[in-house]
């Protein structure tokens, strides 16, 4: 929850008019429960969503993550969710084929922003790994490694633009 990317987002999100959920996964910080790679995580993303649109009913929902929590938000995969926004994902904290935001023919958006130095995943690999996706956009951070170190503010204004063009379709 106090990563580079998701204080960023957590911070930039709000002056953008949008309201913002942050949370951390169970056995993480002060939270209960006990690190269940990936699968109980997915349980936390959803009882976030039921917070979120319980609060804010109105508004679109985008998910996002980073790392862990970037593979963790593909493998839920909720009508409530307008798309997935998931930075530097592994693409392997869950086998490819329970990321099921990607699953059959799901038309909603999958962003990918992918650091081009990620240590776990880089672009090149991430195209290939994603290449059967239905509308799913990959775009690499020059220069970035998996933190995005010097690079968050550019990580959240591709998200920002990202949400604004999805919500003028």
């Amino acid at each position: 929850m106090t990563s580079l990317v998701t204080s960023e987002l957590f911070r930039t999100l709000p002056d953008s008019a949008l309201a913002v959920l942050r949370f951390n996964f169970r056995g993480v910080g002060t939270s209960e429960g006990a690190h269940d790679f990936g699968i109980g995580e997915a349980l936390d993303i959803a009882a976030a969503l039921d917070t979120i649109t319980s609060e804010c009913p109105e508004l679109p929902v985008f998910v996002s993550g980073w790392s862990f929590g970037a593979d963790t938000s593909l493998s839920v995969l909720d009508s409530r969710i307008t798309a997935w926004l998931a930075c530097a994902p592994p693409l392997r904290v869950l086998p490819l084929e329970d990321l099921t935001a990607a699953a059959g023919s799901d038309p909603r958006l999958k962003l990918l922003i992918i650091p081009e130095h990620d240590q776990f995943r880089d672009p090149k690999s991430t195209l290939e790994a994603t290449a059967s996706w239905l509308n799913t956009e990959v775009v690499a951070i020059a220069g970035a490694d998996h933190f995005f170190v010097g690079r968050t503010q550019k990580v959240a204004a591709l998200i920002v633009a990202t949400i604004e063009t999805q919500l003028a379709t």
